[in-house]
């Protein structure tokens, strides 16, 4: 047990370290050099290394006490940072999974329903074509159209950006194919998946976690970018990566989730005493949903 507990300590004080005290520290040490450069001189070293040295030769430094409360302060206001970072980096996986403004999901809709009929326009004219190369080129289109508007969304958009869309889609998919209500079915099949499913899905939503945060650092630095420019231009490549990672993070959670359904859906099914022959399907889906819905 006391192996555990310092094996769990030193997890504890790795996570803290790298999720609050490093990027905190990195922006404080970024916020300070460039309000000692401004927009001028913003490549100069010399300005920053006159004010360590001065620093470094004030008494006050020179007493172990105030170094103490220095560092102190320096790891507060690191830890601090890295909260406010955790915080908004939530409110901003919410702007991103949200329903609004309905516009961006109005015309989200109208590309992807553009993108719809063409691929059915396709699908109609290679099954009508006589001659086999113009039939071939019909398909060639229709497969075109298929991938803009899996581009756009899997199902029909009803989130403002591609990552809600991406999640929403599970839940629509799920819904069609076997008509189960995952929002009802997902905390039961969630008891009933093994171990290391639970631990690969949880270490995907994990990264998603972890792009939303580095994108609230990324506004970090694009604040700091108003005293110098240098910071603004990391800025904006730090939130070019997150919103990539986030990207790659949803699409991953959102197929382990689908994919927990399709491979483990059958398990739930006998839990709840429902039989389930062969593959899921609509008529069992549907009594799932009856069941853990309870009349509401």
């Amino acid at each position: 047990m006391i192996k555990f507990l310092e094996a769990l300590g030193g997890k504890l004080a790795e996570r803290w370290l790298a999720l609050l005290l490093g990027p905190g520290a990195l922006l404080l040490c970024v916020a300070a050099a460039g309000t000692t450069l401004g927009q001028r001189h913003w490549y100069r070293l010399g300005p920053l290394t006159e004010r360590l040295d001065r620093l470094s030769t004030e008494p006050a430094l020179r007493n172990t006490g105030t170094l103490v409360l220095a560092l102190a302060g320096l790891l507060a206001a690191s830890a601090g940072l890295g909260l406010a970072a955790g915080a908004l980096g939530a409110a901003l996986e919410r702007l991103w999974l949200a329903d609004r403004p309905r516009r961006l999901v109005e015309r989200r809709r109208r590309r992807w329903d553009e993108a719809r009929r063409d691929y059915e326009a396709a699908l109609l004219e290679a099954a009508t074509r006589t001659f086999a190369e113009e039939a071939a080129a019909a398909r060639e289109r229709a497969h075109v159209c298929n991938a803009r508007r899996n581009r756009i969304a899997l199902a029909r958009p009803a989130r403002s950006f591609w990552l809600g869309d991406r999640l929403a889609a599970v839940d629509t998919r799920i819904w069609e194919t076997y008509r189960l209500d995952l929002t009802s079915a997902w905390p039961r099949l969630w008891l009933t998946l093994p171990e290391d499913v639970r631990t690969e899905i949880g270490a995907a939503r994990a990264r998603l976690a972890a792009a939303t945060r580095l994108a609230a650092w990324s506004l970090g630095y694009l604040a700091v970018g108003l005293v110098w420019w240098p910071s603004a231009l990391a800025g904006v490549v730090t939130a070019a990566t997150a919103w990539r990672r986030a990207r790659v993070a949803g699409a991953a959670f959102a197929d382990l989730a689908e994919s927990a359904v399709d491979l483990h859906g059958r398990t739930l099914a006998d839990r709840l005493g429902i039989p389930c022959e062969g593959v899921l399907t609509e008529e069992t889906g549907a009594a799932i949903t009856g069941l853990l819905r309870k009349r509401t």
